[in-house]
């Protein structure tokens, strides 16, 4: 199963063209994701509707683009802000509560949330209000996790409190580092399928086999390639002159797709022959 993070119309077309399986939806990627806008959200939905209808899934896209194309999955990110400290106030909170209760109401299939306290370790309080929130849609704890304290405990913590998927880059910048490696493959051990155990963050095509032969069963990637926009104008909104936009790129999804499935395939044919 290969999850897609998008934050663009575009950018999810692309992903369903290329056969991705799930869609984290956000805002705002390149700060590591917030929540998206309603519209995106909507449009999105619209999209899937148009997949079960036998439809093309835009309007600009041909009946022959959209052949085969299945329904992806759509999960929602959920954060309110930027920032790498995970810890949240009370406002905070109550503003991420609210978009939980209005996504609900558009029956999307899941929700990706974390949370923190100063010292490193989970937020129990803040999970368990996100989870009874967004109950039944099922919930993953995202790379918060990354910068957790103690691995193993904080996972069954992440168990306990009902969380059914977690997002990691094993604590690396890459997930394909070997130290983030190491510890999948502990976490995969540990784990006992009580949870599904997804890397994500330097996920691709040259190396998205090497966590199916570990025993990840999902993957995230975000598929992307970049398009420069030439700012005219002296002020720039940006943070110089030249500025880049990142979108999903449908054969980069395409190439990611198809090595996971020769490397599932090949995991089949050696389990036969044993």
């Amino acid at each position: 199963m290969l999850e897609v993070c998008i934050d663009s119309l575009e950018s999810a077309i692309n992903a369903i063209h290329g056969g991705a399986d799930e869609l984290e939806v956000c805002s705002s990627l390149p700060e590591g994701g917030l929540t998206p806008s309603p519209g995106l959200v909507k449009e999105i939905l619209k999209m899937m509707d148009n997949i079960s209808c036998g439809k093309p899934i835009y309007k600009h896209c041909t009946d022959f683009c959209c052949k085969n194309i299945k329904r992806p999955k759509i999960n929602i990110m959920i954060r309110c802000r930027g920032g790498s400290d995970f810890c949240y106030t009370t406002q905070e909170m109550d503003t991420m509560l609210s978009d939980i209760e209005y996504y609900k109401t558009l029956n999307v299939d899941r929700f990706v949330f974390g949370a923190l306290k100063e010292t490193y370790n989970i937020d129990e309080e803040s999970c368990q209000r996100v989870i009874t929130a967004a109950y039944p849609v099922l919930v993953t704890f995202h790379r918060a996790f990354d910068i957790c304290l103690d691995p193993s405990y904080t996972l069954d913590r992440i168990i306990k409190l009902g969380f059914t998927r977690l997002l990691t880059s094993g604590q690396q910048e890459s997930a394909n580092d070997p130290k983030a490696i190491e510890l999948l493959q502990k976490l995969l051990i540990i784990n006992e399928d009580r949870i599904e155990i997804m890397p994500g963050a330097g996920v691709n095509a040259d190396n998205v086999k090497d966590f199916v032969e570990i025993g990840c069963k999902i993957i995230h990637s975000s598929c992307k390639t970049c398009k420069e926009i030439n700012v005219k104008s002296e002020l720039s909104m940006g943070t110089n002159s030249t500025e880049y936009i990142f979108y999903t790129d449908e054969n980069i999804v395409r190439s990611v797709k198809e090595v996971l499935m020769k490397t599932v395939d090949g995991k089949r044919i050696n389990v036969l022959k044993q």
